[in-house]
């Protein structure tokens, strides 16, 4: 019988549904935005109560809708109409009526593009106006948008199928040899017919399913059928099997490596997976099932199980569907004949609707069965020939532009159908080993670019152990190699530098000197140990003690007056005599490298350019016009200090503070960051130590808290870009974002991100997104990063990887994130309140203070804690887990911004002009500083010092201030005023 296809796709949603483009038969097209009845998550929730009414369905004989159908109906019934909005009911009705007018089978072709949809189960769609479902009579086939169909491969009879059974001993007990006899059972009749052959692999392990397909002395395999536990790993987010590992025990193999092992099999068409979850996908990759990542790497066909299925019901489903596959029927009208044979043997069940058909070609033809070679016309011989050619040409095409997985699909069709046909084996091994190289390749390099040395090392040593030669992987390689010694190095200075051993230091540095003289001394931590070294040296002579001191600790001394005279670190030396601290500015009582000091002149400021007319060479310079510079220069090695020529003393580099407009206390306390003109975005890095700023006129900056420019970059001109913000040379950086070590920044302009090195002020990765992006925030290892855009969609993307992990609806765009210190956890504040997400799923965990107005939300340290603050609820502190409020901070009114401390036992929030400081513990005010009202508080944090610093902004000039410091900010708020801000007496 003819089929005729009715088309549907859903396209990307937005702020108004998702599209939707429904095609009939005829041609007839109609498009159309479809509001989902409910939100995606809640979809998901309602759908996940799907598989234990379809189990508790195959137990009971009924005549009504039980119960437990209940809520299968009623996501059935939601999915048709989201599917058929608009017009799209009465072009399906017309559609059906012509099919039983021509007596002809309508099939419905359903294209899922949003990731957060395609696992939803569209097998039970429910016609209410028919009062049915319709998949029992309709076939409804998921076509993935992959490359082109392959034609039907050309096999005489019997279709041979290779099964697979695994029962790993630690798993639930499966009846593998009754599988087994009740599937031979089954197929008994087609295998004395000889329509069917079955074939087993001799164990339960990858090796053996490996060996039993390159076994082709019989000939060749069609169907790969597995009996089995499926699964979902939600940390790979990818579905899996379980096999047997050599022990007995489970080995999990996921969709990807499966998909390896069947490679090279072009005479599979069909995969038929009798497991529990195969069908399902994750809510960030339609791919991401088994079956899903089957059909990516090119199998025509996969049958998978969305739910678990019961043995009846899986034995009558394999019968049906084989014995229509040996007489000939298209692959989808067998499914639909074995539901069929589920819903008549099994009245009133609902494991109908479990299976789930994958299919790349659009006729459902996966095989030419012949009852015998036959002579073929010249114009056949013909028709075939250019039928390979044309297959021939498009995998060509897709090699020479790096399309892989379109070349695989091509080459494999040709070699199906002619393996002698040019080179085409050949170029499907050449095809197949490019695709593994690239992927080996992109990932060194995206581990190398996030500082993931071990990483990228093993990576790239797999691309030089296949091709040497490959691109420069060879030198990138070595790179690698040399900065993982580096960081163990490095790693070594620390360790030994902490527990006071000087000397080693000293012999580690220069081994690091030796590997890498631009970065002799980490931290200016070997010229410490040096200082200490000759210190104790000198009061051995002396015959005096002197305590030693050891990272992170403290040693008294005299501040020098302002005509003292220092011995200065000069570039690769260490002084005999330490030099007398200097207290940078923004560094606390941190003894400092000595850096050259300038005075600002006027019209500029310190670490940046005097404003947006700065050429590119003052932007590249530091305060004054030249950036800090370390103790040492790269190229000098830290030698012992016997072997360290002295330098002659030099006047110490004066400093002058810049006058504190609006407040009071010492300028030396507080750094101007820039004088630029409307900044429009601000974040600090985890730890506090760095600052990012976004302008307007599409710059971003990022600075110490010295107030040293460390990176300037700037967006171009997206002079094609269809968004006015992208277009215009003077729109806004919306929102930045730095990594917790301040290595790496985001930026957004509109809908463009970039993710920049802040050491090379380089670009690494950019994305587009549908609509501007306003939020972002980096997981606390820099691996993840989210974005949230204008119509409430975020984005967990993986640096990486560079690729779309997760997209999640979070209502309407949240004006703050936050990560969970373990980085799994998320929560975003905005108009509805704060909500707690999972970012490697995209669930929503918690609510908390549901209803309200929340303009920023951060996790405690350890995770167990959330701090709010709202537009009018105030400050508060809740648990995590139950969304219970912990503690309320009393006499708090619109509270814009919340910061924890590193032991989260303070806790900073910007009420107005006002900043305070809280004990989380006891409630109670420990300090703050009201400001006047030419200034706005825009971000507050601690420091790595324990500071705490607030950035504000008055009319003419952008400063990082400090607050609590003892003298200065020490005010404690007493009442609250009539605008709802702290004020003091």
């Amino acid at each position: 019988m003819k089929v005729l296809n009715f088309q549907v796709e859903i396209g990307a949603g937005g702020p108004q549904g998702y599209e939707v483009t429904l095609r009939g038969p005829d041609g007839a097209e109609t498009a159309a935005l479809s509001r989902l009845p409910l939100r995606p998550d809640e979809l998901r929730r309602l759908a996940a109560r799907v598989p234990d009414a379809v189990l508790s369905s195959s137990a009971q004989l009924r005549r009504t809708v039980s119960a437990e159908e209940r809520p299968v109906q009623e996501l059935g019934r939601l999915l048709f109409d989201a599917l058929l909005p608009g017009d799209g009911r009465a072009l399906f009705a017309a559609a059906r009526h012509r099919a039983t007018q021509e007596e002809r089978q309508l099939r419905m072709v359903l294209r899922v593009r949003p990731p957060e949809l395609a696992g939803l189960p569209w097998e039970f769609l429910y016609d209410d106006g028919q009062g049915s479902y319709v998949c029992p009579t309709t076939p409804l086939v998921r076509h993935p948008q992959v490359a082109a169909p392959q034609r039907p491969l050309r096999v005489a009879p019997p279709l041979r199928v290779l099964c697979m059974a695994a029962r790993p001993d630690d798993l639930e007990p499966l009846a593998l040899s009754t599988e087994r006899q009740r599937l031979h059972s089954a197929l008994a009749g087609l295998e004395q017919e000889g329509l069917i052959e079955l074939g087993w692999t001799a164990g339960e392990t990858w090796r053996d399913l490996r060996t039993a397909l390159r076994r082709t002395g019989e000939g060749q395999w069609h169907v790969f059928h597995f009996i089995g536990h499926g699964g979902f790993d939600a940390t790979a987010q990818e579905g899996t099997l379980a096999l047997a590992d050599e022990e007995g025990g489970t080995y999990h193999l996921g969709a990807e490596n499966l998909t390896m092992v069947l490679e090279g099999m072009p005479s599979l068409r069909l995969v038929v997976l009798n497991a529990c979850e195969t069908g399902r996908s994750s809510a960030l990759d339609p791919f991401s099932s088994v079956a899903g990542a089957l059909m990516r790497r090119g199998v025509p066909a996969a049958l998978a199980m969305q739910f678990p299925i019961s043995d009846r019901a899986a034995v009558e489903f394999s019968r049906t569907f084989y014995e229509g596959l040996a007489h000939r029927l298209p692959v989808d009208a067998a499914v639909t004949e074995a539901r069929q044979a589920i819903r008549l043997t099994l009245p009133g069940t609902l494991e109908w609707g479990t299976p789930v058909l994958y299919m790349r070609s659009l006729d459902g033809l996966l095989f030419d069965l012949r009852d015998s070679p036959k002579a073929e016309t010249r114009e056949q011989v013909q028709a075939d020939s250019r039928e390979l050619h044309d297959l021939y040409v498009q995998g060509l095409a897709a090699l020479y532009t790096r399309r892989w997985d379109d070349a695989v699909a091509a080459f494999r069709a040709v070699v199906a159908q002619d393996g002698t046909y040019k080179d085409s084996r050949a170029r499907l091994a050449e095809v197949l080993r490019s695709r593994r190289l690239e992927a080996l390749f992109a990932a060194g390099t995206g581990a190398a670019e996030f500082g993931h040395w071990a990483a990228a090392v093993e990576h790239l040593e797999a691309v030089v152990a296949a091709e040497p030669g490959y691109r420069d992987a060879l030198r990138r390689l070595e790179e690698a190699r040399q900065q993982l010694a580096r960081t163990a190095l490095r790693a070594e200075i620390a360790d030994l530098h902490g527990a006071g051993q000087w000397e080693a230091v000293l012999a580690v540095g220069e081994r690091l000197a030796r590997l890498s003289p631009q970065d002799a001394d980490p931290d200016g931590l070997v010229t410490r140990a040096a200082r200490e070294l000759g210190a104790v040296a000198s009061d051995r002579e002396t015959g005096e003690e002197k305590p030693s001191t050891r990272h992170g600790e403290q040693v008294e001394a005299q501040a020098p007056d302002a005509d003292a005279q220092a011995t200065v670190v000069m570039p690769g030396s260490v002084p005999v005599e330490p030099p007398e601290r200097n207290l940078l500015p923004g560094v606390g009582d941190e003894p400092a490298r000595w850096v050259r000091g300038f005075e600002p002149e006027p019209g500029q400021v310190r670490g940046v350019p005097a404003g947006p007319g700065a050429s590119r060479a003052e932007e590249s310079r530091g305060v004054g016009g030249a950036r800090a510079e370390p103790a040492t220069q790269p190229d000098d090695p830290v030698r012992p200090p016997q072997q360290q020529p002295q330098q002659k003393p030099q006047p110490r580099p004066q400093q002058k503070p810049q006058a504190m407009p609006g407040g009071s206390g010492s300028g030396a306390q507080d750094v101007v960051l820039s004088e630029w003109p409307r900044p429009t975005a601000f974040a600090f890095s985890r730890d506090g130590s760095r600052v990012a700023v976004g302008y307007e006129g599409r710059r971003a900056v990022v600075a110490d808290l010295g107030g040293n420019l460390l990176a300037h970059v700037r967006h171009p001109v997206a002079w094609q870009s269809t968004f006015a913000t992208t277009k215009r040379a003077g729109a806004p950086v919306t929102s930045v974002a730095l990594t917790p070590d301040g290595n790496h920044l985001a930026t957004a302009v509109g809908p463009v991100v970039r993710i920049w090195s802040v050491a090379r002020e380089a670009e690494l990765q950019q994305l587009k997104f549908d609509d501007e992006v306003r939020a972002m925030v980096f997981s606390p290892s820099g691996h993840r990063v989210v974005f949230a855009t204008a119509s409430g969609t975020a984005y967990v993307w993986n640096t990486r990887t560079a690729s779309t992990q997760v997209r999640m609806d979070v209502g309407t765009c949240p004006y703050r994130m936050s990560c969970a210190p373990e980085g799994l956890r998320m929560v975003t504040a905005g108009p509805d309140g704060a909500r707690v997400w999972n970012i490697a799923s995209g669930e929503r965990l918690a609510e908390i203070a549901s209803g309200t107005e929340v303009l920023d939300a951060v996790f405690s340290p350890d995770g167990t804690t959330l701090a709010t603050g709202g537009a009018d609820s105030g400050a508060g502190i809740f648990d995590t887990r139950s969304g219970a409020e912990v503690l309320r901070l009393t006499g708090t009114g619109s509270v814009s911004r919340v910061a924890y401390d590193r032991e989260g036992t303070r806790l900073l929030t910007v009420v107005g002009l006002t900043v305070c400081m809280w004990d989380t513990t006891t409630g109670e005010a420990l300090a703050g500083h009201r400001y006047t009202p030419d200034w706005f508080v825009h971000a507050v944090a601690f420091g790595p010092d324990r500071q705490a610093r607030a950035l504000a902004r008055t009319r003419n000039a952008l400063w990082l201030r400090r607050v609590g410091d003892a003298g200065r900010d020490a005010h404690w708020p007493s009442r609250t005023d009539d605008e709802g801000e702290v004020s003091h007496d």
